[in-house]
């Protein structure tokens, strides 16, 4: 077992019956409420559009110019720190970094606020415009 140190320790058995116990357990708990391929499915759907009600949005649409922003990804239960670098999409944790590949993603508040900020500018510039045009 590795201990938060980083070092490791030898898992007694009764630890180890525990954590198979609880595996086996989660695995049980998965199969009722998703008992096919269909369940399974909707259960997914209905966590990313929870998400997306959240205020994620689709991975594909995330910054490509260095800014740091929160990630999800599949096969994941964390929400990490990512960017993008010429080499892709890279996810940073505990001093370290990994390849990533993000299915959503989130700016941080202060770049969410300068975007919301950008996008109120271009709705001003846009209804400005559009009256100016209508006066001809």
């Amino acid at each position: 077992m590795t201990m938060e140190d980083g070092s490791h320790v030898p898992l007694s058995a009764e630890t180890a019956k525990e954590l198979l116990d609880a595996a086996k357990a989660a695995q049980a708990d998965r199969a009722k409420r998703m008992p096919d391929d269909h369940s399974a499915l909707k259960a997914m759907f209905d966590a990313w559009q929870r998400l997306k009600e959240l205020g994620w949005r689709d991975g594909d649409h995330a910054p490509k110019d260095g800014t740091t922003f929160e990630s999800i990804e599949i096969g994941s239960t964390g929400i990490f720190d990512c960017s993008y670098s010429l080499c892709g999409f890279w996810v940073a944790d505990g001093g370290d970094m990994w390849p990533s590949h993000p299915i959503l993603f989130r700016l941080k508040p202060e770049d969410e606020a300068k975007r919301k900020a950008k996008m109120a500018e271009a709705a001003a510039r846009f209804r400005d415009e559009a009256t100016m045009i209508g006066r001809y």
